[in-house]
């Protein structure tokens, strides 16, 4: 596993929620990180399954290999509110239903209930290509703001890359971990590197429906 900037030592099961998401285009085979929150329900992000696609498919091992057992998707739906053209992270999310169950290994965290408790420690995974290889990869990123008008969290975070989109971003709270957001963009500015993340407390109806 790879630790960008993050030491101590690290229980991986804590995090195999964290999943790859190989999407088929006309165009080609692309990646995302998704995270599981139920056994047969995966979250990403909305711009991983624009356009038109013709085939999804989602792994749980802790590195991508295209040759390993997959599960297919019978279905997915993007969120009714996210408009590309409008933002590039603003409610950019989306649902994956699988045709079979995930292992029984897998470990769920419940969505934090409200964004004004986000105080604890960080953790965001993804698989975005690093070294050429898609590895489960877990960065400790600083919390920079909470926007409440774009339902947003605002990271300091300099290890994003392409095929992270759609992970997870986990918070420890007292001792408890609770899924807070999904990765969505990352934005090079003067002042550094942040990414936007669209928070989950406010979005859990649709989710669950």
């Amino acid at each position: 596993m790879i630790t960008p900037d993050f030491t101590p030592n690290i229980d991986w099961n804590n995090f195999n929620s964290s999943l790859v998401i190989e999407v088929t285009r006309p165009s080609g085979i692309f990646t995302c990180t998704g995270v599981a929150i139920k056994k047969d329900l995966v979250l990403t992000a909305a711009h991983c399954l624009e356009g038109e696609i013709l085939k999804i498919r989602v792994f749980n091992n802790s590195a991508y290999d295209p040759k390993s057992t997959s599960f297919g998707a019978l279905g997915f739906e993007i969120h009714p509110d996210y408009n590309s053209k409008e933002s590039n992270f603003k409610s950019d999310l989306a649902k994956i239903k699988l045709d079979g169950d995930l292992p029984k290994e897998i470990n769920f965290f419940p969505i934090i209930k409200k964004n004004s408790l986000l105080s604890g420690n960080i953790f965001r995974l993804g698989f975005g290509a690093r070294s050429q290889k898609n590895i489960r990869t877990l960065v400790t990123p600083v919390l920079k703001d909470v926007n409440q008008l774009t339902n947003t969290l605002e990271l300091d975070d300099m290890y994003s890359y392409s095929g992270d989109s759609g992970g997870p971003i986990f918070l420890q709270r007292e001792g408890q971990m609770y899924l807070v957001a999904i990765h969505s963009t990352l934005s090079y500015g003067p002042f550094g590197k942040f990414s936007y993340n669209p928070l989950l407390a406010n979005h859990t109806t649709w989710i669950n429906q």
